[in-house]
């Protein structure tokens, strides 16, 4: 029986998607898992995968490079070679269709197809007289971003040999309600933290947010990882990075504080049953949260592994469809970048969010009230109100620190 293909709701408020290229053609044999059509969400560029094995039938016609498509519609068949599939109506065409081979250039841009380069990079090169040739892309194999499109058109107003990797486009002109000698300059956003600034504007609006944190001794989690308790930057030593450690840790604990692994839903909770713990990445573009899935069931090593292959995917803006679906705890982790502490925003639709600062030496009194030094960080927990109150965040975070100060449990 003939599989559908349909782009799959990665988000909470995914619409559409923008088809990037076709990763096989039709007629070709494809397996279960195997990479089939590239697309780009408001989030990312991500590869849609085969759920059956079989032959790519029946492309929709007019889904194409630059079209849009919406989510559940269908696109295309997984058959049998020998089995027909359903004729499907045209795609509806879209402001957002890109211009194909052969279409007119103009002097204020080219429109060469040769190059690999999104249909909205295409447009915006048009529209700032900018030559595609000349823009270093560091999408996908060297394709050709609209951001890549912008720093070049902002870098050749500011003389030769500066480098066009990408950056945000600035447009100096008069800003709202200033006058002609306070001059700014617009900053744009990407389409991540457009997506981004929505999301927690309406997490802020909807959710009543309150947070609690705690500090904990990090002295054992750095001897079990091999670490130096000297240098406590060095974050990668021993092979596991106290971000693998802090998620394994926030598993566990999650199995036993089942209100924040949870989401609230028209007046009620619903409890999730998999612990799929997000880990918040950032970059210049924007924040990404991929998915470490049924985090409380894998190794420490694992874990590892998979951060690893996330945050190498994050900087290059490129996930798989399942990488970015089913979080139901985030982490965000700024101790990297010197933070000592901070509050996080709420994900929705998930009920808390753990922030996480950098682990620094202070003073402590121990057991015998002598004082110490030792590696602490601060751990905040910023909870959603109407699913649980302050007991239950309470209680959580000092499991999550019995956890970590006495880190065993982690390597079973």
């Amino acid at each position: 029986m003939a599989v559908e293909i349909y782009v799959h709701k990665m988000t909470e408020h995914m619409a559409t998607a923008k088809v990037i290229r076709w990763l096989v053609k039709e007629g070709d044999a494809v397996v279960s898992g195997q990479a089939i059509l590239e697309v780009e969400t408001e989030k990312a560029v991500v590869e849609l995968e085969a759920s059956a094995s079989g032959v790519l039938k029946g492309i929709r016609p007019g889904v194409l490079e630059g079209s849009e498509v919406r989510v559940g519609e269908t696109i295309a068949f997984i058959a049998e070679r020998d089995e027909s599939v359903p004729a499907l109506s045209p795609l509806a065409p879209t402001p957002a269709q890109p211009e194909r081979q052969g279409a007119p250039s103009d002097r204020r841009g080219t429109l060469d197809t040769s190059l690999r380069a999104t249909p909205v990079a295409r447009r915006v090169a048009k529209e700032l007289a900018v030559e595609l040739r000349l823009v270093q892309g560091t999408g996908r194999d060297g394709c050709i971003r609209e951001e890549d499109v912008r720093a070049f058109a902002a870098l050749q107003g500011r003389g030769v040999g500066e480098s066009s990797k990408a950056t945000p486009k600035l447009t100096p002109e008069v800003g709202p309600g200033a006058t002609p000698d306070t001059a700014g300059a617009w900053l744009e956003l990407s389409p991540t933290q457009r997506t981004t600034g929505r999301r927690m504007l309406e997490s802020v609006r909807t959710a009543p947010q309150f947070v609690l944190s705690t500090d904990v001794d990090m002295s054992r989690v750095l001897a079990m990882r091999g670490a130096s308790q000297q240098d406590t930057r060095t974050e990668d030593a021993g092979g596991v990075s106290i971000t693998s450690v802090v998620v394994k840790a926030t598993a566990l604990t999650l199995k036993t504080h089942p209100r924040l692994n949870a989401s609230y839903v028209d007046g009620r909770i619903w409890l999730h049953e998999p612990i799929n713990v997000g880990v918040a990445v950032g970059g210049d573009m924007g924040l990404y949260v991929p998915v470490v899935l049924a985090a409380d069931q894998k190794a420490l090593s694992e874990i590892e592994r998979e951060i690893r292959a996330l945050q190498e995917k994050a900087r290059k803006m490129h996930f798989s469809e399942k990488d970015l679906l089913g979080g139901t705890f985030t982490i965000s982790n700024l101790g990297m970048h010197g933070v000592d502490r901070f509050a996080a925003i709420i994900n929705p639709p998930q009920s808390a969010i753990l922030a996480m600062g950098r682990i620094r030496k202070l003073p402590v009194f121990n057991g015998d009230d002598r004082l110490v030094c030792r590696p602490m960080v601060t751990l905040s927990l910023t909870i959603d109100h109407r699913v649980m109150d302050g007991l239950h965040g309470a209680r959580f975070l000092g499991d999550l620190k019995a956890i970590l100060e006495e880190p065993g449990a982690l390597l079973a």
